[in-house]
């Protein structure tokens, strides 16, 4: 089996029952990681998702290593930077494929 990841792209209001959404995946980190900062697309859609996540997601069935890159919004700077997982969203994961 190929153990090589994809990287999912999710974006994420500001409360669990508010939503998320994937928007994309990467086959590398380092392209996933510039879009999310670059607010590429406008990922960030006029304040509405705050936060995003990338994932690394290997194939297979419930084959999550649980890894998050999370980014929170800077709209002085319109751009995403990285942030440490919100208190409120310690409980979930597998945003981009779960």
């Amino acid at each position: 089996m190929d153990e090589t990841p994809i990287f999912t792209i999710t974006t994420v209001r500001h409360a669990l029952g508010a939503g998320s959404r994937a928007v994309g995946y990467a086959h590398k980190f380092e392209d996933a990681d510039r879009w999310v900062r670059e607010n590429i697309m406008s990922l960030n859609e006029c304040g509405y998702y705050p936060y995003a996540v990338i994932e690394p997601i290997k194939q297979g069935i419930y084959n999550f290593d649980h890894i998050e890159h999370w980014y929170k919004f800077n709209r002085e700077k319109d751009s995403y930077e990285p942030c440490e997982k919100p208190e409120r969203f310690k409980q979930v994961v597998s945003w981009g494929l779960g």
